[in-house]
């Protein structure tokens, strides 16, 4: 079978930025194709990231053209309208090609995604179960007996098969296949010049944050992979000359991997990668551990990713996130003062915008970031189906739409349409501070930082079109007036329509 694994291409692209800001921060070649790729043996694979590279039409049809069967990745509501867009085009080009989704949003969501044109979910893992749905396609069977599926039956019937049961031993996932990738398109904000690649050294998260969807995704169960094959790992990226590394784990900072972290540390300066690295780390793992941070530093750590999320104890009972007991401003300033100490750059991950909250305790949070971190990245509260803050808030009569589809000019909560534009207002003043813009392009440790964030706004503006131009406006002058899921609607019915699909159909050459 030939299969192409793909991110989708910006078929429906925002204006003037993407409301992702994390791609902007974790721009590295993804190891999840790659990995997928290594577990298809005996099948023909080509990987395609349009989150990266956006290829002409005519060039993404011949892909699509050439499949056999087309897996796609979605990770979260902001990207679903795109890839509605996305699943449309290939199914107007090739009616009948398999295509399967997998990721976040359609594990908790994939009675939807079959509703809308999808021929198959794979929930959860995928590298035990899309080679065994790839396998039965190409036998010409059902897809009843694959676990951990979601597919479509005769006369559109939604068949949700058992769950699979995770494998338990990450060391026996095959290497990633790096010889699929095109890594040119990559790149981190480091010091050091050099492809970028992610490294998943565990899988899942022990702990129970009420807004978060990494525990529900893997039931709060946290695997690690060996220090052996990690460094396997990084062998295999360093032959493929790569210096700038993201370790993608969610929770890669956790107190259950200490002892292996420090063999990892004790390994990469051994065999002298020369990475230079980042993850994500827990504000209280940090706090509890500075001679193991040291030794990271020692072996390359260059940024942190800490969701902090607020500056108040009671919003992080709120969270359930664990810290509660920390005094938001003082213990984070400390680890702050420390980190930057030993030359890290420090991403502070916040939450605003959750039912009930105050706009001047949201304010109060991101007005205060530059005390302990270097650049904040705030998220206007969404409840993700799957998690505990999505049943609350939705049991409450709060939610202001649902959420298969989300915007950034939307907000999902009742009532908090002042602290997102408060939010908007804090953003442009602090993106546009000249004093802040100069201070960090002199610092060597932050220069290449605001780097990254000029070339991420430049490409946005320079991706203007009359369609995303027009939507811009709409959505200042009218769309604020209207009701959340009239917003989304509008989207819909403008980027979703048969003429707009059937348009992009003959741009393409069909």
């Amino acid at each position: 079978m030939k299969v192409l694994i793909l991110t989708p291409q910006p078929l429906y692209r925002r204006w003037p930025t993407t409301p992702d800001t994390t791609k902007m921060m974790t721009n590295a070649a993804p190891v999840t194709m790659a990995q997928l790729a290594g577990a298809l043996r005996g099948h023909e694979v080509r990987i395609l990231d349009g989150n990266v590279y956006e290829i002409p039409l005519k060039e993404y049809a011949a892909h699509i053209r050439w499949a056999d069967v087309a897996g796609i990745n979605v990770m979260c509501s902001y990207a679903a309208l795109n890839t509605e867009l996305n699943l449309k085009f290939i199914k107007k080009l090739r009616p009948g090609l398999p295509v399967v989704m997998g990721g976040h949003h359609p594990t908790f969501q994939d009675a939807e995604w079959i509703e809308r044109g999808a021929d198959a979910v794979v929930r959860r893992e995928g590298e035990i179960t899309f080679p065994e749905l790839v396998d039965a396609l190409a036998a010409g069977r059902d897809l009843a007996g694959v676990a951990g599926v979601t597919w479509r039956g005769p006369h559109g019937k939604v068949n949700r098969n058992p769950d699979r049961p995770f494998i338990q031993d990450l060391d026996t996932l095959p290497l990633p296949r790096w010889d699929l990738v095109d890594f040119s398109g990559y790149y981190l904000y480091m010091r050091k010049p050099g492809k970028s690649a992610c490294v998943e050294t565990g899988r899942g998260c022990e702990q129970y944050c009420s807004f978060c969807q990494v525990g529900p995704m893997w039931n709060n169960t946290h695997r690690f992979k060996s220090t052996e094959r990690v460094l396997e790992e990084m062998r295999l990226l360093k032959h493929n000359g790569v210096t700038q590394v993201f370790i993608v784990d969610d929770n890669y900072g956790s107190k259950l991997d200490t002892s292996r972290q420090a063999a990892l540390y004790e390994g990469m300066r051994r065999e002298n990668f020369g990475f230079e690295w980042g993850g994500f780390f827990r504000h209280d793992y940090i706090r509890a551990n500075h001679g193991l941070m040291k030794e990271a530093a020692a072996a390359g750590l260059k940024f942190v990713c800490i969701g902090f999320e607020s500056v108040q104890g009671a919003d992080l009972k709120e969270f359930n996130k664990g810290n509660a007991a920390f005094d938001g401003g003082g213990s984070y300033e400390e680890e702050y003062r420390f980190l930057k100490a030993e030359g890290i750059t420090v991403f502070g991950f916040m939450v605003i915008g959750y039912p009930g909250q105050s706009q001047a305790a949201a304010m109060q949070t991101i007005e205060n970031a530059h005390r302990f971190c270097d650049y904040p990245v705030v998220t206007v509260y969404k409840p993700l189906p799957g998690t505990a803050g999505y049943r609350k808030t939705k049991q409450d009569g709060l939610l202001a739409k649902e959420m298969f589809y989300h915007d950034s000019f939307t907000v999902a909560v009742r009532g908090t349409k002042p602290i997102l534009a408060a939010y908007n207002k804090f953003f442009l003043r602090y993106v546009g501070n000249p004093v802040r813009l100069v201070r960090n392009l002199l610092d060597p440790r932050l220069k290449r930082v605001e780097i990254a964030i000029i070339r991420w706004f430049a490409l946005g503006l320079f991706n203007a079109n009359p369609d995303n131009v027009l939507d811009f406006f709409w959505f200042l002058f009218k769309g604020r007036k209207l009701g959340e899921e009239e917003v989304i609607e509008h989207l819909r019915k403008k980027y979703l329509s048969e003429e707009n699909v059937a348009r992009l159909a003959r741009r393409a050459g069909r």
